[in-house]
């Protein structure tokens, strides 16, 4: 058991104040070089905690974790998140979510992964989603510094919306949250390429609308990770939402800048 506790030093930019991870969860490990009988087992922690003292205290936090367990030819990916930020006794933030995800054979060509998700944001006005669903992962190239991957399924979408983060001249009369379900069609591309031993960029761009009708979501992700030390590292992070149809009207597209300082111990 490896034990990884990542403290970061977070500053970007942010279009607008949305928390870009309620939507689409990018989950994924590189594969191991080889099959195991005996289970492996591989636990990522981070987290970081800010505290402000002026006429009232503002607590800003984010934790997140990753799991990873494989054996065999099985494995099991895990992650949680929560983030808040209080101001005084006001919840100015409070999101996160909890993903897990199998892929049995996964290193054959073709392999399922199921999924579920639960998540939160009550800045957006996300009270609640909740996702289960099945891709058909397909590993287009595997080197050892180049990776290509999709993924294509179905999945199953609950979510229940209110008016907090609608813009006040769109909340209509009396509002009541919004709760809808829809079966959506869900895909992805994804690149995983180590240049050398210092440097990993990984590049998602997700895919997600409806059978019946055409209301697409787009999600690109981007990660540049360089290694500094064997405990030391720095990274670079670009993720970008656009949704067509949000189920109440807040902005189509938002997105998140942020450069991390890792601490490995």
């Amino acid at each position: 058991m490896r034990f990884t506790f990542i403290f970061f030093v977070l500053f970007g930019c942010f279009i607008s104040a949305n928390y870009l991870q309620a939507q689409i969860i990018s989950i994924d490990k590189s594969d191991t070089a080889d099959y195991v009988k005996k289970s492996q087992f591989n636990f990522n922690f981070s987290t970081g905690l800010e505290v402000d003292r002026q006429q009232t205290t503002l607590w800003d936090a984010t934790n997140t974790a990753e799991m990873m367990l494989q054996k065999n030819k099985d494995l099991f990916l895990f992650a949680a998140s929560y983030r808040f930020t209080y101001n005084g006794p006001a919840d100015i933030l409070n999101a996160g979510y909890f993903h897990v995800r199998y892929r049995g054979h996964y290193k054959d060509k073709f392999q399922p992964e199921p999924f579920a998700q639960y998540q939160w944001d009550n800045k957006r006005g996300l009270e609640m989603r909740a996702i289960f669903g099945a891709n058909i992962r397909y590993n287009m190239w595997k080197g050892d510094r180049l990776e290509f991957n999709a993924g294509l399924g179905l999945m199953n979408e609950t979510e229940r919306w209110n008016y907090d983060g609608v813009d006040s001249n769109k909340v209509p009369n009396n509002p009541i949250p919004i709760t809808k379900n829809f079966i959506k069609i869900n895909s992805y591309v994804r690149m995983d390429w180590k240049p050398n031993t210092n440097n990993d960029i990984a590049v998602n761009l997700f895919f997600q609308t409806r059978p019946d009708s055409f209301h697409p979501r787009l999600a690109p992700h981007f990660q540049w990770t360089i290694n500094a030390g064997k405990h030391v590292g720095f990274s670079i992070n670009f993720s970008g939402i656009y949704d067509e149809s949000p189920i109440v009207p807040i902005h189509h597209f938002y997105y998140s800048l942020t450069n991390s300082i890792l601490v490995k111990i």
